[in-house]
């Protein structure tokens, strides 16, 4: 039996086979770690995409912020004028002026025109 395992070895065959058997095993191995390593990068880049649409959505909360602020300011800005002026007649159009301030921040806002 020995004898015939020695013959096995020195067979081209038997050694051609082996070495295909191993190239065989060292490109599965190979394909996993490839399989793993892309599998890591994609899980990367998506944790990346979700912190970069978080601060997005940050940003966007604070420039909206940032706008009702102004609206607002604007508002009182307005409704002090009118009280200082005590001018009732004026009322209606500074009203008129200040929702068509309102409706054009609003627009800009939503991305309409």
């Amino acid at each position: 039996m020995a004898r015939q395992q020695l013959q096995e070895e020195d067979d081209p065959v038997v050694a051609a086979i082996e070495r295909v058997l191993k190239v065989e095993r060292d490109g599965a191995q190979q394909l996993e770690r490839g399989r793993e390593q892309a599998k890591q990068l994609l899980d990367q880049a998506r944790a990346q995409a979700a912190a970069i649409a978080a601060r997005s959505d940050a940003c966007i909360s604070r420039l909206y912020g940032s706008y009702l602020q102004k609206v607002q300011h604007d508002i009182e800005k307005l409704e002090q004028s009118s009280r200082s002026l005590g001018a009732q007649p004026d009322e209606t159009h500074e009203r008129a002026v200040l929702i068509e301030a309102v409706r054009r921040v609003a627009a800009k806002l939503t991305g309409g025109a």
